[in-house]
């Protein structure tokens, strides 16, 4: 949370149109959030480097960067930050898999909906 108690969101997205809908959702629902966009490679280490994140929030592969490779990013930089995958499809991937390499939730992009309560749910998993 950052001074004025606003939950700080990276969001990692390769599709702008996608993430104005997640950020248009995400502001009318009851977080107090502040959200950074990173759409490359370099835009979300330079994120992570600055930190101050609380929770990610990653699609599963981007132009230059692949899902699993952010979360080891995160784990590397700021282990215990909370990681969720959102994204379009799973096609091919094994969701098990991910929530055993440490991401708390695997979402699809068509609920949008539950994004703010998987955060919400995540975040006091992870403050327990």
């Amino acid at each position: 949370m950052d001074k004025t108690g606003s939950l700080h969101i990276l969001h990692i997205e390769d599709d702008r149109l996608d993430a104005e809908l997640i950020h248009q959702m995400l502001s009318r629902s009851d977080l107090d959030c502040r959200i950074t966009l990173a759409m490359t490679r370099k835009q979300y280490l330079d994120a992570l480097d600055k930190g101050d994140v609380d929770v990610v929030l990653s699609d599963n592969r981007g132009y230059d960067f692949d899902g699993l490779e952010v979360l080891r990013a995160v784990q590397h930089h700021h282990p215990g930050i909370p990681f969720l995958f959102l994204s379009g499809s799973y096609e091919g991937k094994d969701l098990g898999m991910l929530k055993a390499q440490g991401a708390a939730e695997c979402l699809l992009k068509s609920d949008l909906e539950g994004i703010a309560p998987a955060i919400q749910r995540v975040l006091r998993a992870s403050r327990a």
